[in-house]
């Protein structure tokens, strides 16, 4: 090439990984895979190295990471620079990687394998022993300070154990979402028509930047700590700093190996290479760094990466399947998400049928065509998404894919909003049904037995039409259902009566008004202590609550304003269903009312949201956090720092999982028929 075409490459390639950092730093988003990124790196590199001329300060070669932090965040520069790390996908480049720190180091030297987190870097300052800042990596010399939602996390202790430690330190970590509850955080996203996240490093990072310190304490974000930054630190390797980590209180990666031969280096890389789909977190690579500090110090750096570590990354290979055809998809809140039905095709042990689309911006971009052959990967490992075409296979005479004019399943007009398409029909069966399944699931009104199946067969028969119409049912119109016998229609004519003893948040709730999830209901019911004074209250009154801002308050407006909603309130409340805080102090036979409930650890014979179910139906209360009014607390394995909180209080009963099972069952012994 010409100096004027490499000129014209090299400016190419940096506007491209520029806009790819960009998404990928501020927005939580991803257009191109790890790899694709990497090898267009790696090209730029090579052409800055040849054209020394053209150098810029700002290439994304030189830049650890790009993303303004959001206007409302705050920044602190870092005491001491955080670094990015090498990538390499090939084991040649890593054996001279290796010879290279050798000749550069004779002595002898080990090496540390450590798995690599696909996360969000995080810098945890400690002073005198107390967590005083958390800063995300950002541009490596400041970062954005996330540290009051960090301090949420409870793998990170607020107050270092011992006392050998310096009077300030810098511990570097990750920050990651477990994928159960990645799984768990899409699964209501899809069932409240809201697109799924594409994977657990955007999620956790988005996680970083809300502003409501509840919601991040709920994803459960989890941190592994692999490095000590800081002067007169009581060890002098790698290896040793990690088991000094652990002892004040911090998870470190348990997995970690020294390893003094390449043999063993390779060995390990292959061993995870093939066993990471078992992990219950993301991994995309190996890090291995030189052990000994003094070794580390003789290295040095880069102005982007340390010369004593880099990441080997597993190459995800795509796989190769065929568009059979489109579905369109209306949930409760009338978002149309496309979704494609494809040839099905293992991936990861997981066979894949249907690929989500996420909207019309995203179809129109991948230049998707009728009949096409996709490539597929899964993000993160744990969702499939189409990551290019295949054009060298495109049919002649197919066309492209265009996204509908009209509901597939009222056939009314749709509107475009922020790149989403609505059905705005307040008629349409998909709505009606999904809202229907939204208010009996398990985080609704939790109506036992009665599914997503059921309510459907129930609505496609006459019989349900609105949510309301659920209290109208006997047991002779459930009989006329496939697979429903006498006995399973008297069980759930009892369960769905048994509903209207849920609180009243939980019954607001379940109605589904957009925007509306599990705290948000619960802060407007101890704000409006009935459904009419919400109705009637005005838009002020709705923002003056903490949390609550002009989207949702407008929702809470727009939902209330429909004659059709505010008369099926009517109904449900002639019913006996809940719609005031007070129904719930009047009522007889709550065995649990004015006792409340703290969970901490796993529970390993039923979720945590099923227990929080029962306690709520008995009466009770359940909080995130440690306070005041607790009077049990229930210990799961791998507990954390809620139980020594609670030690510390003499009213709070202290309950094993089978204790408080006991517990619910003698509270419940007149009441078998509810089966929790």
């Amino acid at each position: 090439m010409d100096n004027n075409n490499i000129k014209e490459k090299i400016d190419q390639l940096r506007k491209e990984l520029s806009e790819y950092n960009d998404k990928y730093y501020t927005l939580d988003t991803s257009d191109v895979s790890d790899y694709d990124f990497d090898k267009k790196l790696k090209e730029l590199s090579l052409l800055e190295k040849y054209h020394p001329e053209l150098y810029d300060p700002t290439s994304p070669t030189i830049r650890i990471g790009v993303g303004n932090p959001s206007s409302s965040s705050t920044t602190n520069y870092h005491k001491y620079k955080m670094y990015s790390l090498q990538n390499t996908y090939s084991k040649k480049e890593l054996i001279i990687w290796k010879q290279r720190i050798h000749q550069s180091v004779s002595s002898f030297l080990s090496f540390v394998c450590e798995l690599k987190y696909d996360g969000v870097s995080i810098n945890l300052i400690y002073k005198n022993g107390c967590l005083t800042h958390a800063l995300t990596r950002g541009d490596g010399e400041k970062g954005e300070d996330v540290t009051e939602n960090v301090r949420t996390i409870q793998s990170i202790p607020l107050k270092l154990k011992g006392k050998n430690y310096p009077s300030y330190l810098e511990i570097r970590g990750e920050i990651f979402l477990p994928i159960k509850k990645f799984m768990e955080i899409n699964t209501e996203r899809i069932k409240n028509g809201i697109p799924p996240y594409a994977n657990p490093r955007n999620t956790a990072s988005g996680t970083l930047k809300i502003h409501d310190k509840k919601e991040v304490y709920k994803r459960t974000l989890s941190c592994i700590a692999y490095a000590v930054i800081g002067k007169d630190l009581p060890f002098d390797t790698q290896y040793q700093s990690l088991k000094k980590i652990k002892k004040w209180g911090l998870k470190v990666p348990e997995t970690a190996r020294l390893c003094k031969t390449m043999k063993e280096i390779l060995h390990f890389i292959n061993y995870w290479n093939i066993w990471k789909k078992e992990l219950p977190y993301h991994i995309d690579g190996i890090v291995i760094k030189v052990n000994e500090y003094q070794k580390q110090s003789i290295l040095g750096y880069t102005n982007k990466y340390p010369r004593w570590a880099i990441a080997y990354k597993f190459r995800q290979k795509l796989s190769e399947t065929k568009l059979l055809s489109l579905t369109f998809q209306v949930g409760r809140t009338g978002i149309i998400t496309p979704v494609a039905n494809v040839f099905p095709i293992e991936i990861y042990g997981t066979n894949i049928k249907r690929v989500a689309l996420y909207n019309n911006r995203f179809i129109q971009k991948m230049k998707i065509h009728h009949g096409d052959s996709l490539f597929l990967e899964k993000g993160g490992s744990v969702i499939p998404k189409v990551t290019k075409i295949n054009v060298k296979k495109r049919l002649v005479n197919s066309f492209p894919v265009s996204f509908l004019k009209k509901c597939p399943s009222c056939n009314s007009s749709l509107i475009k909003e922020n790149e989403l398409f609505y059905c705005i029909e307040n008629n349409c069966p998909s709505q009606r049904i999904g809202k229907i399944q939204h208010f009996v699931s398990n985080r609704g009104m939790n109506i036992k037995g009665i599914g997503n199946e059921i309510v459907e067969k129930l609505y496609r028969k006459g019989f349900l039409y609105k949510i309301s119409d659920l209290y109208q049912l006997k047991k002779e119109d459930l009989l006329q259902i496939n697979g429903v016998k006498e006995k399973l229609a008297e069980i759930l004519i009892k369960n769905i009566e048994k509903s209207k003893s849920n609180p009243y948040h939980k019954v607001l709730y379940s109605l589904g008004i957009r925007h509306i999830g599990e705290d948000i209901s619960k802060k407007l019911t101890e704000h409006f202590l009935n459904i009419n004074s919400l109705i009637s209250a005005d838009y002020d009154n709705l923002t003056s609550i903490s949390g609550i801002g002009k989207k949702t308050a407008n929702s809470v407006k727009t939902y209330f304003s429909i004659l059709e909603n505010k008369r099926m309130i009517e109904t449900l409340i002639r019913h006996g269903v809940c719609f005031s805080t007070k129904c719930i102090l009047e009522t007889k036979d709550f065995p649990l009312r004015g006792k409340s409930f703290v969970f901490t650890g796993k529970l390993s014979k039923m979720t945590r949201n099923r227990a929080k179910n029962m306690v709520e139906f008995l009466g009770g209360k359940v909080f995130n956090r440690v306070n005041n009014q607790i009077h049990f607390i229930v210990v799961g394995k791998n507990f954390g720092s809620k139980l020594e909180k609670c030690m510390g209080k003499k009213n709070v009963q202290i309950l094993t999982e089978d204790i408080f099972i006991e517990m619910i069952e003698k509270k419940k012994k007149k009441e078998k028929e509810i089966k929790f």
